[in-house]
């Protein structure tokens, strides 16, 4: 499952314990001392889960939306969860676009400089 999640507490070990948005505590040890709530994976009948980092999906839904388009799943109508994908995807890619540090010899300006 996947599901957003906030620390709690630590254990004995200083493991992080979370709870999710579904009330489910689990021992989350990669979890970022530095953050607030995060994305986790984790088995139902599990006891620890794994932080997803939320770049990770996007590029994951971008990946699958690319075959999905290669493969012409949908040669017509698109479904709606289809089309939010496509825009979150989207979306993800523009700003990692941002982030991406100029190659040389651009002739783009940053703002202010």
């Amino acid at each position: 499952m996947l599901d957003l999640a906030i620390s709690i507490d630590t254990d004995q070990t200083n493991t992080t314990i979370i709870e999710t948005n579904h009330g489910v505590e689990l021992r989350a040890p990669d979890w970022p001392q530095d953050c607030d709530f995060q994305l986790v994976a984790f088995d139902p009948r599990g006891r620890s889960c794994e932080v997803i980092p939320a770049e990770c999906v996007a590029d994951d839904i971008g990946e699958a939306l690319m075959t999905i388009e290669r493969t012409a799943v949908f040669a017509n109508d698109k479904p709606d969860w289809y089309l939010r994908l496509e825009l979150y995807a989207s979306r993800g890619r523009r700003r990692k676009k941002a982030l991406l540090p100029e190659k040389s010899g651009s002739t783009k300006r940053t703002p202010g400089a």
